[in-house]
């Protein structure tokens, strides 16, 4: 299987280094200012510090300097210090094009008005709130003084309410209007909490992180994108809002001073290695530690002697005021000889994945890991042990979240030689949804059947179910069942849903109700939502279980309480018919959309149905529900399975009747809403992401 990898076109070395020095010689005035804070610890014993916060503020600080921001950065920073660096930003910045307020920590809502709670806060103290936090509406009305052409808020705060008694009023923060030219984002919907986090960064700030980290983009695309991401690693109970009272476009783009486009090229030509994907990581940065480390790591490359340079072109400019990410790999644990702490590092804490047998730290969900850190820690880590398959397979699978996807098949390939079965797993995923390649379902299935015998019980799993839909192998369901059961018998959980599922749906056996919702319960107990949604159903139904909606409605809530987007989905469409339930269309529709919002692609064809009821809301929408189809229907084509014909059907034939219906103007702005929304979110179904 192994393929070798190299970056197209390749082009002379030495003519890329005078172009180099030619272009990375103009240095353009900033135009650009963000102010970005981070508060963790209170002089205030009464206030709860908070973990991840100042991490946060330093990979925004690192994020957005590196996209040319001149960055006024405090960390832990009393009220006076806030003030003054506000001062020094109305002394340097006049009529900037656009700045960007940053804070993470404790804020609360006074009087529908909110504050950022600065480190000397005393809540015992006789003055008011108002005179000791920072007025989030003062903040902007300063920026708005000064002419900047755009600003832009972000709020990753109201965690929870540190504030006793009547200090604060309200849960979280409080929904204010922008003023003109500005954008006001909340890492939660206004009055709700947001998450700390349990990783090294809160779900908000590593979902921005990656989001800001690439090409040019519009700082409402970033939010947006954002939004989506959170959502759906939190199950839909954090909801990122902003509020948009700008009629201009904010670029968040690379700095122009730093000539990435002849920085890129420079390794165009060459075979994929770990120099190149170092490179190729740090060469829009404009952060001189990074190729600082580059020379530590790679100081016989040739590119050694253009780090050089471009790390004394950086240098000419102030160095960077913010520290970098701590990552706490140290500890107690790690003090026992052979130990399992002594093997983790930065790359296993911030980029593990779901069902990697060879994890050694939790698994980070794929929509929360912050790639900018993760590329860095990974390079580092598989520099020092690159025959170290799992470390390998972490950099690959950052490496495919940042849509670096040649690199990214590489080291999977690599991580497989090594020995890791799971990487099997994402080679196969890469050649089944055509990831960077031409899908090709005998390579795909080549690949899962390889890790299920190398004992992978997530790709056993897998391996069933090529069998069973026949992707580039002869369908067979007895097959199929065989795989199922060797991964259950490894302790799958899913497996045991898949598996109770061929006697529910009677694949290549007689239907067996009863012995289904058996293999369900199993698998409840283990902690399957899929398996609590299905018992709900069993219930609802009376079909291996005794019929009760009432029983059945509360496993459905469970399941969709657990995440779990398909429960969300029969809730919906409990509410949409009033079955169990008293009918309800707007509570159905918010349903269907929760389910949509965990990637259960499948629920936008009853989103579609709801918009399109005119008992809905005075009348349906025919261009929405129009694009919501359309989204049903090219997911459905993206999956392929047995059950997504049938989706593919539906839709189809909903799109037929609804056409019938529709002005040219209708039609044309369905389509376009959903091509927006396809371009913006993509189309794999979560049942496709090998995790």
């Amino acid at each position: 299987m192994k393929t070798h990898h190299r970056f197209c076109a390749a082009l002379r070395f030495l003519v890329l280094c005078a172009a180099f020095t030619t272009t990375a010689s103009a240095i353009s005035a900033q135009e650009r200012w963000a102010l970005v804070l981070g508060v963790s610890t209170y002089y205030s014993d009464q206030i709860v510090p908070l973990k991840n916060t100042l991490n946060d503020s330093r990979t925004i600080a690192a994020s957005l300097n590196d996209k040319g921001f001149k960055v006024y950065y405090l960390e832990n920073a009393a009220r006076g210090e806030i003030e003054s660096a506000i001062e020094l930003i109305e002394a340097e910045q006049p009529g900037a094009d656009i700045g960007l307020v940053y804070f993470a920590g404790h804020a609360v809502q006074l009087g529908g008005e909110n504050f950022i709670l600065p480190s000397d806060l005393n809540p015992a103290s006789d003055r008011s709130l108002r005179d000791q936090a920072i007025s989030i509406n003062e903040v902007v009305a300063r920026a708005n003084a000064i002419g900047t052409g755009s600003l832009v808020v972000i709020l990753d705060a109201c965690r929870n309410s540190p504030l006793p008694g009547e200090s604060a009023s309200g849960t979280g923060l409080a929904l204010v209007d922008a003023p003109p030219n500005t954008i006001i984002a909340y890492s939660t919907a206004p009055g709700a909490l947001a998450f700390d986090g349990a990783g090294t960064n809160s779900p908000y700030t590593a979902a921005l992180a990656t989001a800001i980290d690439g090409a040019e983009e519009d700082i409402r695309d970033v939010l947006r994108l954002v939004r989506a991401r959170v959502r759906l690693a939190t199950g839909g109970e954090q909801t990122p809002w902003y509020i948009d009272n700008s009629k201009t476009p904010i670029p968040i783009s690379p700095r122009n001073d730093a000539a990435p486009e002849v920085l890129t090229e420079m390794v165009e030509g060459r075979e994929i290695d770990l120099t190149t994907t170092a490179w190729l990581t740090i060469a829009e940065s404009a952060d001189p530690r990074d190729f600082e480390l580059f020379l530590e790591l790679f100081p016989q490359d040739e590119l050694a002697e253009v780090a050089k340079r471009q790390l004394v072109q950086i240098e000419t400019e102030a160095d960077p005021d913010f520290p970098l990410m701590e990552i706490e790999v140290e500890g107690p644990g790690r003090e026992v000889p052979d130990g399992l702490m002594a093997d983790v590092t930065a790359c296993d804490i911030l980029a593990t994945g779901f069902g990697d047998v060879m994890a050694v730290t939790e698994p980070v969900p794929h929509d929360l890991v912050n790639t900018r850190a993760a590329l860095r820690a990974c390079v580092e880590a598989v520099t020092a042990d690159p025959e170290n398959g799992r470390l390998v397979n972490h950099l690959a699978r950052v490496l495919r979240l940042a849509n670096r996807f040649e690199e990214a098949l590489h080291y999977h390939e690599r991580a497989a030689e090594l020995g890791n079965p799971s990487a099997y797993m994402a080679i196969s995923a890469f050649y089944r949804q055509g990831i960077g390649v031409e899908p090709d379902y005998k390579r795909a299935f080549e690949a899962a059947r390889t890790g299920a015998l190398k004992g992978s019980p997530k790709a056993q799993l897998v391996t069933g179910v090529f069998f069973r839909e026949g992707w580039g192998v002869q369908q067979s369901y007895p097959e199929a069942m065989r795989w199922m059961w060797l991964s259950l018998q490894n302790g799958d959980r899913d497996a045991l849903v898949a598996y109770g599922d061929f006697f529910r749906k009677g694949l290549g056996v007689e239907v067996d109700y009863a012995l289904a919702v058996e293999y369900y319960r199993k698998a409840a107990v283990l902690g399957s939502s899929d398996a609590v949604n299905m018992i709900g159903m069993a219930h609802m139904r009376g079909n291996g279980a005794e019929k009760d909606t009432d029983v059945g409605i509360k496993w459905l809530v469970q399941a969709s309480d657990a995440g779990n987007p398909y429960a969300a989905f029969q809730l919906g469409r409990a509410f949409q018919d009033g079955w169990g339930v008293k009918q309800d269309l707007k509570t159905a529709l918010a349903y269907f959309r929760l389910s949509a919002q965990r990637n259960f692609l499948g629920a936008y064809i009853l989103i579609g149905d709801v918009l399109r009821d005119e008992d809905f809301q005075g009348g349906g929408n025919l261009a929405e529900a129009y694009a919501n189809y359309i989204i049903a229907r090219e997911a459905a084509i993206l999956r392929d399975t047995q059950d997504a014909k049938k989706e593919l059907a539906d839709a189809e034939a909903r799109i037929a009747e609804i056409t019938g219906q529709m002005s040219a103007e209708e039609k044309a702005s369905g389509e376009k809403i959903a091509a927006d929304w396809i371009d913006q979110y993509g189309l794999l179904d979560f049942n496709l992401v090998s995790e």
